[in-house]
């Protein structure tokens, strides 16, 4: 919801008054570990679906893809999309606010910050998830997760909106249809800062209503992690009005009905609920010690909740398979609230950011589905959304609110098709996607009623050549082109924007990127050392970005072009040392912005050509091992993980940026017939941060460390 623009808009309207280790979990990659967990394919083969033509093992996808099945979330003690991201390489965090609302970065995509549409593109199953105007991932639970599928770069023809600098799949859990079949956890830990435990459950149970044809499936679970953080209402000195106050409990429950009508057919429904409840914020004044101080006796929250059902028609004809996917998501009103200080004379005051969104979503499209040199997609989508965001900020003194609904209903015609040369030597790919967008967007500011419309459209390409000189390597060359449509925005705002300088318009114009990239995948060693290596040169024109007119009014405006260049790698070694894998992940980039327009840079220096993109760290590096061992009926395992993220910088000015960090995590456990018990510890090192910030006051950090225990039982 934009809310650290928002804030910060706020605030300057105001200003004219007066935030290694040694032992790894599995590998990102294809798995071939020494015992095979229940979530794992047959065979330690990860096959993934993003190409929508049939199932494809990971190492012959001919981009820069990762997948991340059941068993090796679970092996990283992966909770939340926080964890996620340090598994993927040039990927950042560039926002957080509370424990319901993040926003990821890939490859510099955060460059222009937390404002406008998503440029990840994040799908439940074969429908997306998200809201016009709205950036923040879904708070995904990941107990009854199948896999996660990881796309980097544009994904502007098969994905598209949304998608420009990635895309994450998410695959729930099906039903069983043959057998009754459960599964549970159980986790109870302790956090050094904290006042009280934190506890964590979930559960799944599978039964076949009709055996062979018919089957259900339903999960949940809740998990509360207890508060650090303690609440001053002036300055922090004395005894705080309240301690370790800013506890998050976040539940969710999921329906999935599996039908295989006839052995041609199937259809799959599904339903989930989430909410995710946070007294105060992740973001604070202080991280070591946690406070957050002058909150007066405003009480924080920050509250997300949602239904989300989608339904997805599968049908074989001939050589052909034709796939209806239907989704429906509602946002219930939500946000967040938090004390602010602006000092004399305004003093002490609350603003509170909140809103509520619905999003329709349908996509038709027939694929081939038999074995042959051709390889084909073509389908139509469409959706119609609408996004209400709310602000109110309120001193002793002085008001000010307003809202803004932004809706769009958008239409897209899409086909990528490959054919295999010289027995499947080479293999060209070519894709289109024809977008077009009706948008528009009614704001009210102190009773002031403004209107603005746009009718954007896109044509975005692919082109991909991949050359398999063996059975164990590929070689790939892929370029495309992703798009996003221009925030929307009143006629006082941009003719505010002209004023100064900076060309701009009520609806921005869209930003673009292109992308080239080479890369080999392949194995060594009879599949012993898998690798991956990837060299990408992304461009974004035009990239749009809040900017702060000289009259004091917020608005927006395209500031210019960045580049992001450089080079992610992935590697897995099954060590001679039985039962112990070793993984690393990696990025090093230079991002850069390229021809930022004179008054942009002029009004804020931190954005000129030469800079380094906002929210894009120089690096990240991530090191896994795993160690595993089988003494009778029992298997022994041991695990560690160490992250490090490079320096970044941010677009606040006064915390210009986030320093270098590492993190560190280990887990020791047993496993016997289909239980096992785990200890574990994150955060080792207990790094406090920086590792984000909106400001001076709002900073954030990672969970102090923790030290904890997991109960977990399987007959999946």
């Amino acid at each position: 919801m934009k809310a650290s623009f928002r804030f910060r808009a706020v605030r300057t309207r105001l200003a004219g008054a007066a935030a290694a280790a040694a032992l790894f979990a599995l590998p990102a990659h294809a798995q071939d570990s020494a015992s095979q967990d229940d979530d794992a394919p047959a065979g330690g083969e990860i096959v993934v679906t993003a190409s929508k033509t049939g199932a494809v093992t990971l190492d012959k996808v001919p981009y820069a893809i990762q997948a991340f099945d059941g068993g090796t979330l679970k092996e990283r003690n992966i909770r939340d999309g926080s964890d996620l991201i340090q598994l993927i390489p040039g990927a950042s965090q560039a926002q957080e606010i509370g424990a319901g609302y993040r926003i990821f970065s890939f490859r510099g995509s955060g460059a222009g910050g937390p404002i406008g549409d998503g440029l990840i593109g994040y799908y439940l199953d074969d429908t997306p998830f998200g809201v016009p105007n709205n950036q923040a991932a879904p708070p995904v639970q990941y107990f009854d997760i199948e896999q996660v599928e990881v796309l980097r770069g544009p994904q502007g023809t098969l994905y598209g909106l949304g998608s420009s600098a990635g895309t994450i799949i998410y695959r729930t859990k099906n039903p069983d249809l043959d057998q009754v079949t459960y599964a549970g956890e159980v986790e109870l830990s302790g956090t050094r800062s904290a006042g009280d435990p934190n506890y964590r459950g979930a559960a799944a149970f599978s039964v076949p209503i009709v055996p062979g044809k018919l089957g259900l499936r339903i999960s949940g679970g809740y998990d509360r992690r207890s508060g650090t953080a303690d609440i001053f209402a002036g300055a922090p000195t004395g005894v705080p009005r309240e301690r370790n106050a800013n506890d998050a409990t976040a539940k969710d429950i999921q329906a999935v009905l599996l039908w295989q009508a006839d052995d041609k057919t199937t259809v799959r429904t599904r339903a989930w609920y989430f909410s995710t409840d946070q007294k105060y914020l992740n973001v604070i004044n202080s991280l070591d010690p946690p406070f957050a101080s002058f909150q007066g006796d405003v009480v924080g929250f920050d509250r997300r909740r949602a239904w989300y059902a989608s339904n997805t028609i599968t049908r074989e004809i001939g050589d052909f398979t034709l796939t209806n996917a239907t989704s429906y998501q509602k946002s219930l009103p939500g946000g967040f609230q938090v004390g602010l200080n602006l000092g004399a004379p305004l003093g002490i005051g609350v603003l509170e950011n909140g809103g509520d969104a619905r999003n329709f979503v349908n996509e038709l499209r027939l694929a081939t589905s038999t074995p042959g040199p051709f390889k084909g997609v073509a389908g139509i989508f469409y959706q119609n959304a609408r996004s209400l965001y709310t602000f109110n900020l309120t001193f002793p003194a002085f008001a000010l609110s307003g809202r803004t609904i932004t809706k769009t209903e958008n239409a897209a015609l899409f086909t990528e098709a490959s054919y295999e040369l010289f027995d499947g030597l080479i293999t060209p790919l070519v894709g289109l996607r024809y977008f077009k967008d009706e948008r528009e967007s009614d704001s009210i500011s102190n009773g002031v009623a403004v209107a603005s419309r746009a009718k954007p459209d896109a044509l975005t390409w692919r082109a991909n050549i991949a050359i398999n000189p063996s059975p164990d390597w590929m070689m790939f060359f892929n370029a495309g082109t992703g798009f996003r449509s221009g925030i929307l925005q009143s006629q006082a705002q941009a003719d505010a924007v002209i004023a100064d300088g900076v060309p701009s318009d009520i609806s921005l114009t869209p930003d673009k990127l292109r992308n080239l990239e080479v890369g080999v995948k392949g194995s060594l060693f009879d599949g012993a050392l898998r690798v991956a290596v990837s060299l990408y040169d992304i461009k974004y024109t035009n990239i749009q970005s809040a900017f702060n007119t000289s009259i004091g009014l917020s608005a927006f405006a395209n500031l210019g072009d960045g580049k992001a260049q450089g080079i992610d790698i992935e590697a897995t070694w099954r060590t001679p040392l039985p039962g112990l894998t070793i993984n690393a992940i990696g990025n090093i980039n230079d991002s850069k912005f390229t021809r930022v327009r004179p008054a942009f840079a002029g009004a804020d220096p931190r954005i000129a050509n030469g800079l380094r993109l906002l929210n894009t760290p120089e690096h990240n590096f991530r090191l896994d091992a795993s160690y595993e061992r089988k003494i009778g009926n029992v298997e022994l395992f041991a695990t560690s993980s160490a992250t490090f993220i490079g320096r970044s910088r941010l677009g606040d000015a006064v915390v210009d940026e986030i320093d270098p960090y590492e993190l560190y995590q280990a887990s020791l456990g047993v496993r016997f017939d289909r239980y096992e018990v785990r200890l574990f510890g994150d955060n080792l090192s207990d790094l406090r941060g920086p590792t984000s910030a909106n400001g001076p006051t709002l900073l954030a950090g990672p969970r102090p460390r923790t030290f904890g225990i997991t109960f977990r039982v399987n007959t999946n």
